[in-house]
């Protein structure tokens, strides 16, 4: 599961140069659990699970998280982007929410499977 979600980050082009780059990895991979399990999403849930595993804040991860999708869509690869998020987002400054990102990424892979 994790290396898809790096594959289909690196398809929209997001840099790993970013320090939520790890946390957009690990958030989708959660998200993808906690959707399986509860069909329920909770942001704060997934927010403390990497700011636990990470050793820093909640808030610092969806800061970084939310740093990381802005530059998704200000720099990323159009094409890719609007192959994904065709129906949530058209335009670079359109970016989703970290949620909708999340959600959006993991209802990719499951269509992908």
């Amino acid at each position: 599961m994790k290396n898809m979600v790096i594959d289909i980050l690196d398809y929209l082009g997001v840099s790993p140069k970013y320090v939520g780059y790890a946390y957009l990895i690990d958030g989708c991979v959660i998200a993808c659990n906690l959707l399986k399990s509860s069909n329920k999403l909770s942001m704060k849930a997934i927010y403390n699970m990497l700011a636990n595993k990470y050793h820093t804040r909640d808030i610092c991860v969806e800061k970084n998280a939310r740093v990381c999708i802005e530059g998704v869509f200000k720099n990323g690869i159009i094409k890719h982007i609007n192959s994904i998020f065709e129906n949530i987002s058209t335009y670079y400054d359109d970016r989703p929410s970290n949620k909708l990102f999340f959600i959006t990424i993991v209802n990719y892979l499951n269509r992908s499977k």
